[in-house]
């Protein structure tokens, strides 16, 4: 079967350059168009079904798609993006003004942060989960940048880091191909990354 994470459009906190994490923003008017061009594309894929964050930008992005497909979403906190505490909704400035000399995100400690760690055992899991429920159909899974990221460094065996080592832009298509059982019998592969071709009439 297919999983196709899908990155929510464009939100206001993109557009103002914000540390989103668990902040909630609405999808910009770009989001927004970005979302049915999407919605299309999925649609042609044959997908099946779709969940989505419990955020509003890509709850927005997730509810387009399902509505040009003919199903209801299904919400899922899991796939949610990283909750970086105190930080969340802060201008990068603003960050870069607080850490000063740590200059590597990788090395900052964000005041009540979620973990890295559960993180990504919450982001993989329910991934997996998602998985195990549908057989051999194609799946639409509307999140965010982190936890795709963190999903595709898994597949490709790589340590779970930031910043992020390829990019994962709005509404981009990221498939990965899962097969066999929970276990050793199951694998997965990265079919596709970042595919934003159906976006081109919009950049």
């Amino acid at each position: 079967m297919n999983i196709i994470l899908v990155r929510h459009g464009e939100s206001i906190g993109n557009f103002e350059n914000r540390l989103q994490g668990q902040a909630d923003y609405d999808l910009t008017d770009l989001g927004k168009r970005q979302a049915l061009r999407t919605a299309d594309r999925l649609r042609e894929l044959g997908t099946r079904a779709v969940y989505s964050s419990h955020l509003l930008r890509a709850h927005a992005t997730a509810l387009a798609i399902a509505d040009r497909i003919g199903v209801d979403p299904v919400v899922t906190e899991d796939v949610a993006e990283y909750h970086f505490g105190e930080m969340s909704g802060a201008t990068y400035a603003e960050i870069r003004e607080k850490f000063g000399a740590i200059a590597n995100p990788a090395e900052r400690v964000y005041p009540g942060e979620e973990g890295r760690d559960v993180f990504f055992a919450r982001v993989t899991n329910a991934v997996y989960r998602i998985a195990e429920a549908h057989g051999d159909d194609t799946v639409a899974i509307v999140s965010h940048g982190g936890p795709i990221a963190l999903f595709c460094q898994a597949v490709l065996g790589l340590p779970y880091k930031r910043p992020m080592p390829f990019s994962v832009d709005n509404c981009s298509l990221n498939v990965i191909e899962i097969s066999g059982a929970r276990g050793e019998g199951r694998h997965a592969r990265l079919l596709r990354l970042n595919d934003t071709c159906h976006l081109d009439q919009l950049t």
